[in-house]
C-alpha cells in the first residue's frame, strides 16, 4: 500500500470515530467566499424547450479590460453553468473583480444525461463562436473542469473552433479517461449504475479504453497546435462519506478522487500547469474552487494571439505521463480490493473469504436506497452494524448518490465473511478494501484491438506477495452499454505463467465493435500456503476496420 493510500485509511478512520455528523460534513465540504459577488450572468436562451445550447454572458465590470480575453467557463461531467457561479467560491465572482468578461455555456449534462464529446463539442463550438462575436471578436481563453476539457478540445479539433481560442486550462480533465467509469460497467457494478441512472453517453465515453481510442485519433492534429492548453491535477477529497473517498482504492497512483494525476498529466500537447494548492490537497470539485486554484489559472490567461506551436512534446514534469514508442504508456491498474454486486429484492447475501495478517479491512456497502439494510457476519457469527450515510458534495464521475454503509474492522477474522441486506427493487455494490495483504497488479500493452487483425486479448497478472497457483474464477466478460446492459461471456478462465513468473490470460477477441470490461476475481497463495482472492476490473475496447469504437 503506498504512503498516499495509507493516509487516506488513516483519515477515514479518524472520521469513522467522529460519527460523520451532518454539520461536520458539511464543513468538510463548503468552501468559504473569497471574492465579492458579481452580478448575475445574463441568460441567452437559444433552446427554449431546454437547456442544451444556451448560454450566458457575465456582467461587464467597471473596470473591464479589453485588453484582457473573455474568459468561457466549460462545466465537467452532470454539471451545468452553476459549477462557476453561485457556490460561494466561485471562478465567474474572481474574473469578475480582476476585470475580465465572462461566458458560460449550458451543454447536454444540464438537461440530466450527460452528453459524450462528440454532442457536447458540437455544441460548444457553436457557442465558441457566438460569444466571439457577441464581444466583438474578442479571443476567448477557456477554463474548463473536468470532462469539460474533453468536449472543449473535440469543439476546437473537431468542429472548427480553434480559431477563436488561444488558451484552454482545463482544472483535472480525464484525458486518459477514468477507471471509475470502467468500473461503472463492471459485472459487480453495472446494477447499481443502471438504477441509479448513471450510465450514460458521457460515462460512456470516459471509459478509459474508449479515451484510449479518442486520443489515437485526436493527438495527431494539427489544429492542437494553435491552442496553448494547460493541465492540472488534485490528490485529495473531500473527507469521509464524500463523493470521492472511497475512489482513491480504485484509481492508480495518486488520484482527486475522481482523476487519475496520470490521466489528468496525459495529453501529450499539454503544457504541466499546477498540481494541488501548494501544501493542501484538492479534490475533484476543489480544484474549481476559486479561493484554491484561480491564482494559479489567472498568470497563463493571454489574450496574444499565437502562432503555430512548436510539434506536441511532453513537458519536463516528474509526474507527466511518459511516451513509449509513440503512444501512451498505460499504467498498471493495483487492487487491494475484494468486490461483489448484485441485485435486492427481498432478503440477499453473498460471501467473501479473507485471509489471516490483514491489519484491517474498510468494507462499503453502496446501495441506491438509503431504506436498504445492510449487516456483515464475521466467521464467528458475530453481526455488524454500518455506520450509515449519503454522499455529500459535489456530482463525481459514479456513484454520488449512492447510500453508504461502512463498515471498519481492525484485524477481521480469517475466514468467511457473510454480507446480508434487506430491501426492495434495489442493487448493492460491496468493495472492501483490505490494509496489510497482497496485491494484484494487471498489465497491458493495449486498451484498444481491432477484431481483425488482434483475434485474442492478453494481459498480464502479477501477484505482489504471493505466489504459487493462479485461477481466475467468477470471471465475466461484460459489453459495456451506453444506456446499460449487462452480457456475461467468460467464466472460470485460467491464467497460465510464463517463463518469467509472470501470469497471462488470453481469450478470443469479441468480434463486436464497442467498449468491454473483464471483471474476476484472482485466487493466489501466500507464502504460508494460505489462499487468497482480489477482485480486477479490466478494461478494453474493440475497434471496427477503420479504427473506431463503436
Amino acid at each position: 500500500m503506498s504512503n498516499f493510500k495509507r493516509e487516506v485509511t488513516s483519515v477515514k478512520r479518524y472520521f469513522l470515530k467522529l460519527a460523520a455528523s451532518a454539520a461536520l460534513l458539511g464543513a468538510l465540504v463548503i468552501p468559504q467566499a473569497a471574492f465579492a459577488a458579481a452580478p448575475a450572468p445574463s441568460l441567452h436562451d437559444d433552446n427554449p424547450s431546454g437547456k442544451f445550447g444556451d448560454w450566458y454572458t457575465g456582467a461587464v465590470p467597471a473596470n473591464a479590460d479589453t485588453s484582457k480575453p473573455v474568459i468561457l467557463f466549460v462545466q465537467g461531467l452532470h454539471s451545468d453553468y452553476t459549477t462557476w457561479y453561485n457556490s460561494g467560491d466561485d471562478y465567474y465572482d474572481a474574473a469578475f473583480n480582476a476585470g475580465y468578461r465572462t461566458a458560460f455555456v449550458q451543454l447536454k449534462d444540464a438537461d440530466g444525461g450527460g452528453g459524450d464529446m462528440w454532442t457536447n463539442g458540437s455544441a460548444l463550438a457553436d457557442v465558441i463562436r457566438k460569444v466571439s462575436a457577441y464581444y466583438g471578436g474578442a479571443k476567448i481563453n477557456i477554463i474548463a473542469h473536468s470532462k469539460g476539457g474533453i468536449d472543449t478540445q473535440t469543439a476546437l479539433d473537431y468542429y472548427g473552433a480553434y480559431p477563436y481560442v488561444n488558451v484552454v486550462h482545463q482544472l483535472s480533465t480525464p484525458n486518459r479517461g477514468s477507471e471509475l467509469a470502467d468500473l461503472s460497467y463492471g459485472s459487480w457494478t453495472w446494477w447499481l449504475g443502471w438504477i441509479m441512472g448513471q450510465q450514460d453517453d458521457a460515462v460512456y465515453s470516459l471509459q478509459t479504453s474508449y479515451m484510449s481510442n479518442f486520443r489515437s485519433w485526436t493527438d495527431g492534429l494539427t489544429e492542437n497546435n494553435y491552442t496553448r492548453t494547460y493541465m492540472s491535477n488534485g490528490t485529495g477529497d473531500d473527507g469521509w462519506f464524500s463523493a470521492y473517498w472511497y475512489a482513491h482504492a480504485v484509481l492508480p497512483g495518486s488520484d482527486d478522487g475522481a482523476v487519475a494525476q496520470y490521466s489528468a498529466l496525459g495529453l501529450p500537447n499539454g503544457i504541466y500547469s499546477f498540481t494541488d494548492n501548494g501544501s493542501e490537497k484538492l479534490s475533484h470539485t476543489a480544484m474549481r474552487y476559486a479561493s484554491k486554484t484561480w491564482w494559479q489559472v489567472r498568470p497563463k490567461l493571454t489574450s496574444t494571439t499565437f502562432a503555430a506551436l512548436p510539434t506536441p512534446s511532453l513537458s519536463a514534469s516528474a509526474n507527466k505521463t511518459q511516451l513509449e514508442g509513440g503512444s501512451i504508456v498505460i499504467p498498471p491498474e493495483y487492487s487491494s480490493n475484494l468486490m461483489l454486486g448484485g441485485t435486492i429484492n427481498g432478503l440477499t447475501s453473498n460471501t467473501f473469504s479473507l485471509e489471516s495478517g490483514l491489519n484491517s479491512t474498510t468494507v462499503d456497502v453502496m446501495t441506491a436506497s438509503s431504506a436498504t439494510d445492510v449487516e456483515l457476519v464475521a466467521p464467528s457469527g458475530n453481526v455488524y452494524k454500518p455506520s450509515k450515510a449519503q454522499s455529500v458534495g459535489e456530482t463525481a464521475m459514479m456513484f454520488d448518490k449512492a447510500s453508504h454503509n461502512v463498515f471498519n474492522i481492525s484485524k477481521p477474522e480469517k475466514g468467511t465473511w457473510t454480507m446480508r441486506a434487506a430491501g426492495t427493487d434495489d442493487a448493492y455494490f460491496l468493495l472492501a478494501q483490505l490494509d496489510g495483504g497482497p496485491q494484484a497488479k494487471v498489465t497491458t500493452k493495449k486498451k484498444q484491438l481491432n477484431a481483425k487483425k488482434d483475434l485474442t486479448t492478453s494481459f498480464t497478472l502479477n501477484l505482489e506477495g504471493g505466489k504459487g497457483k493462479t485461477l481466475v474464477t467468477n470471471g465475466k466478460l461484460v459489453a459495456a452499454k451506453k444506456q446499460g446492459g449487462h452480457n456475461s461471456i467468460l467464466s472460470n478462465v485460467e491464467i497460465k505463467q510464463d517463463a518469467s513468473g509472470a501470469y497471462n490470460a488470453v481469450f478470443a477477441t469479441p468480434t463486436t465493435p464497442g467498449v468491454y470490461n473483464v471483471s474476476f476475481d484472482v485466487t493466489g497463495v501466500k507464502d504460508n500456503g494460505e489462499e487468497f482472492t482480489r477482485s480486477v476490473n479490466y478494461n478494453f475496447a474493440v475497434t471496427d476496420e477503420s479504427g473506431s469504437v463503436k
